[in-house]
């Protein structure tokens, strides 16, 4: 799922709280970065100040990071894409459309 853009330099739970998504699906089965903790995803576990990270919370952190590094991944390769590795030339007002379509036609690419 991709928002409309948000003006500004926004944090990442800003922009998706403001993005009306968490109103209509169920975040609990999503993986983010730290910058998402308290949205009911799964999320890198934070260092506590008062210990090192258990074991348990290291292997959690890798398996959430590989995940994670795919989805940068794709998103790396979304933004090499002419279409969004330039300036935008159409119609601010096509932008939505524009980049649904570009997101549609490249997971048509990998099905």
């Amino acid at each position: 799922w991709i928002s409309d853009p948000i003006v500004g330099g926004r944090h990442d739970s800003y922009c998706l709280k403001g993005s009306g998504v968490l109103r209509t699906l169920d975040p609990s089965n999503w993986i983010g970065d730290k910058g998402y903790v308290g949205n009911g995803m799964d999320t890198p576990i934070k260092k506590p100040e008062c210990r090192d990270l258990l074991d348990w919370e290291k292997d959690f952190n890798t398996q959430v990071n590989k995940i994670r590094y795919r989805i940068e991944q794709v998103i790396a390769n979304l933004k090499s894409g002419r279409i969004l590795h330039t300036d935008y030339r159409r119609p601010l007002a096509t932008f939505a459309e524009t980049i649904s379509t570009v997101v549609a036609l490249h997971f048509y690419a990998l099905a």
